[in-house]
């Protein structure tokens, strides 16, 4: 009987042993990840935070070049703004640089702003040009170089910090590196704060009146848990956008019938047919969905390449996302595929589809923004008070070593008396 009772007491210790072993792996990681890695999520945070609001803060920075008076004649008529977009284009290629080829058209985010016209140089120079929507005039220009290392406007600045650490492509790779490796950090740390049976509230709560050392591990927990699952989506989302290639290959793996972006479709070239104009790729979207606002015009990048015309604030597309993306034959000008949230799509398509919008917040309009902004604000607090609880931790550990030596109570006593 007693060797039965020995063996189950052993059981139950090696299970206690394992999961202390467990435990302590869980923690390792956390740890080390969150203490080296971590300082890197303060830098994203942070320029997080600013880019959720960034064309608010850059017009606020350059409102002469950003935004634009609206005509009385607009407003007294209250319908939606028809622009004129040939004169719009042709306003920014009178001032764009010489052989250079416009990539990308932005639409103006509200009547007060500006159309943004990308155009690329063969040097792999490139501009970004500013046109008044009513009068079709030129409010400004800013130039960036192919080797530009740092930023001359102060928004581009945090742009490149933010997805690159201002070191390239490079830089690029190693955030979505950074991002996994905190996303594994994050793992870990839910894994070491999920409370035993009945200690809920504990968990989730901060204690009144506690001690510094108390309080801390307290706002590290809360602030983490309350903000885990934002986090995780942000970090999740710039890997898709920094590790496109890789990440949809990920996602097609879990769903085999889940295509990449419309960029991989092709137009089918012909010798009787002329390239169509942006202008023009914009007028056929119109005329087959007359119900969404103009946000982007992507021109085809080779001969092969197509039109991407992006509508946003669509009437009842969706609560959350209202976007809708039209893939336009660059010579014929049919519409070769619509993604949309009402559109058929693969579990991975929709999965992909929604990763930009939940990374800038757009996804659920002013609270998704909102939320986006206080989790960057977090992330220097959970970093911070990780760190402080890693310093605590040691002059613990260190002053149980010190107990523990041999003869440490007699150099006390010897220093005393010295």
């Amino acid at each position: 009987m007693s060797s039965e009772i020995d063996f189950t007491e052993n059981s139950a210790t090696k299970r206690r042993e394992r999961r202390r072993s467990f435990r302590q792996l869980w923690f390792d990681i956390h740890f080390y990840l969150g203490l080296w890695i971590g300082a890197f999520l303060v830098i994203l945070g942070l320029t997080g935070s600013i880019l959720v609001f960034f064309i608010e803060i850059d017009e606020w920075l350059n409102p002469e070049l950003l935004t634009v008076s609206v005509p009385k004649y607009t407003v007294e008529a209250g319908e939606p703004v028809v622009y004129q977009m040939d004169k719009i284009i042709h306003a920014a290629e009178k001032v764009s640089a010489q052989n250079s080829t416009i990539t990308t058209l932005y639409g103006p985010r509200n009547n007060e702003g500006v159309f943004a016209i990308y155009a690329d140089q063969e040097s792999g120079d490139w501009q970004r040009i500013f046109v008044d929507p009513y009068r079709a005039t030129v409010t400004g220009v800013r130039s960036y170089g192919e080797n530009e290392w740092i930023p001359d406007y102060l928004i581009d600045f945090i742009f490149q910090l933010h997805f690159s650490l201002l070191l390239g492509t490079n830089g690029i790779t190693l955030v979505a590196i950074f991002a996994i490796l905190l996303m594994i950090s994050l793992i870990t740390g839910l894994i070491l704060w999920w409370p035993k049976a009945g200690q809920w509230r504990k968990a989730l709560t901060i204690k009144r009146n506690a001690g510094a050392i108390r309080l801390n591990f307290d706002l590290h927990k809360t602030f983490s848990f309350y903000f885990c699952v934002i986090l995780g989506a942000m970090l999740l989302s710039g890997v898709y956008m920094n590790l496109n290639e890789p990440f949809v290959w990920v996602t097609q793996q879990f769903s085999p019938a889940t295509r990449g972006s419309q960029h991989q479709l092709v137009s089918t070239p012909s010798e009787e047919m002329v390239p169509i104009r942006i202008e023009h790729a914009w007028a056929i979207a119109v005329a087959h969905f007359p119900d969404g606002e103009l946000k982007s015009i992507t021109a085809p990048d080779s001969d092969t390449g197509v039109y991407v015309v992006t509508q946003r604030n669509i009437p009842g597309l969706s609560a959350f996302w209202s976007e809708r993306y039209i893939a336009i034959d660059q010579y014929s000008g049919g519409i070769l595929d619509v993604r949309a949230p009402d559109a058929r799509r693969s579990a991975g398509e929709t999965f992909l589809d929604w990763q930009w919008p939940l990374h800038s917040g757009n996804a659920f309009g002013w609270l998704g923004r909102i939320l986006v902004f206080l989790c960057g604000l977090a992330c220097p607090i959970i970093y911070f008070t990780g760190v402080i609880r890693w310093i605590q931790k040691r002059r613990i550990q260190k002053t149980k070593k010190d107990k523990a030596q041999p003869g440490s109570l007699l150099n006390e006593q010897i220093r005393r008396v010295q």
